[in-house]
C-alpha cells in the first residue's frame, strides 16, 4: 500500500517539475455569445495563409461553447482566430494576434447596432 501511495506522489511531482506532462497553456474554451450559429473556428500563426481544421465537429449554436486543445507540436502563444457563420452570405471573422496563453476563455459577442462582432477574454 505504501507503495502505491509513493507511486502516486512521484507521478504528480514529475507533472508538476515538467510541464509538457502538464495541459497546454494555449487550450481554451470559446463560447458562442452572439445570437447566431457559428460553421466555422480555426486557428493559425500569424503571418500563416492556411487555416487549422475547423475545431468544431457541428455547428455551434448560439449559446453553446467548445473546448480547443493545442497540439504540443504547434508553436507560440500568439494566434489569428477566424469565425465564419452558418447563415450564408455574411462575411467571417478575422482577430489577429490573440496571445491564447493568457486566457483560458474567450466568449464571443455580436452587437447588431454597430454589426461588429467582438470577444472578452478570460
Amino acid at each position: 500500500m505504501k507503495s502505491f501511495f509513493a507511486s502516486l506522489m512521484f507521478m504528480a511531482l514529475s507533472l508538476a517539475a515538467y510541464p509538457c506532462f502538464a495541459a497546454d497553456s494555449r487550450n481554451i474554451s470559446v463560447i458562442n455569445e452572439t445570437g447566431y450559429a457559428i460553421k466555422f473556428l480555426g486557428f493559425n500563426n500569424p503571418g500563416d495563409s492556411d487555416w487549422s481544421d475547423n475545431e468544431l465537429g457541428s455547428v455551434l449554436r448560439n449559446g453553446g461553447s467548445v473546448y480547443v486543445k493545442f497540439n504540443t507540436a504547434d508553436d507560440g502563444c500568439v494566434w489569428n482566430l477566424k469565425i465564419e457563420w452558418a447563415d450564408p452570405g455574411y462575411p467571417g471573422v478575422l482577430w489577429k494576434d490573440v496571445d491564447l496563453c493568457k486566457i483560458t476563455t474567450l466568449k464571443l459577442h455580436y452587437n447588431r447596432s454597430a454589426d461588429t462582432t467582438s470577444y472578452t477574454a478570460e
